[in-house]
């Protein structure tokens, strides 16, 4: 149980750092996007490649591609990356909040 609550408390803290990261894009047009999210994917060590099991379409963040929800090779969208619908669902960034199962 102790255990639950400190996994708990770790995801409600990363979920906070990802937040306050985040939070400087409120207020930008989607011009502004493209430059931004370069900074938010380098703010996040965004990468096109998985750490483990941690995965984007893994992450409760993902959002896939309304046309193409379960295909791989098809690019989608992330919450902590407004605009940019290029994340691949094998990509990982410091952001990653595992799926509730």
């Amino acid at each position: 149980m102790e255990d639950n609550v400190k996994e708990s408390r770790r995801q409600l803290l990363k979920m906070g750092s990802v937040a306050l990261a985040a939070a400087p894009m409120i207020g930008f047009n989607t011009s502004a996007f493209a430059h931004q999210n370069t900074s938010v994917r380098t703010a996040l060590k965004f990468q096109n490649y998985p750490n483990g099991d941690k995965r984007g379409s893994n992450c409760m963040n993902f959002i896939p591609n309304k046309n193409k929800p379960t295909d791989n090779g098809a690019v989608h969208g992330c919450r902590l990356y407004p605009g940019d619908d290029e994340i691949v669902p094998n990509g990982y960034c410091l952001g990653f909040v595992a799926k509730s199962k």
